[in-house]
């Protein structure tokens, strides 16, 4: 587990993409602002390696937060390529995470979990609340 830096940028797409889908012009757009808002401390952007290739990645945000009593730390993507799945490299990454908000003196670590919840819970992440969305695009 490292940092993402720019050069990652066509290996971190080729996860999302085979994971998610992607659109790159939109990943164009916001992949160097991430990499940007890393030098605030308050973006956790981390990739995992084998074999010297980037084969998942995980990002996170913090925000204080009055009802928290502290910083949050949020895991907003994760992703591990398909032909590297099983492997725990998931786990890794969640658990480089949660190490890092926890340096960074966060109070917890949320994940909105909509197709992985069991997994997460194995992790021992506990609901406490539904998210709701309201897309604007």
């Amino acid at each position: 587990m490292r940092p993402a830096d720019v050069t990652d940028a066509e290996a971190v797409f080729t996860v999302l993409d085979e994971s998610h889908g992607a659109r790159r012009p939109a990943f164009d757009r916001n992949y160097e602002q991430i990499i940007a808002a890393m030098t605030y401390d308050d973006t956790d952007f981390l990739v995992a390696e084998a074999d010297g290739e980037v084969v998942g990645y995980a990002l996170a945000t913090r925000v204080l937060s009055l009802y928290a009593n502290g910083p949050v730390s949020q895991l907003l993507e994760l992703a591990v390529a398909p032909a590297h799945r099983g492997r725990d490299i998931g786990g890794q990454l969640v658990d480089a995470i949660v190490h890092r908000a926890r340096q960074a003196g966060a109070v917890e670590v949320i994940v909105v979990a909509r197709r992985t919840r069991g997994y997460f819970e194995r992790r021992g992440f506990t609901e406490v609340s539904n998210c709701l969305t309201l897309p604007l695009t």
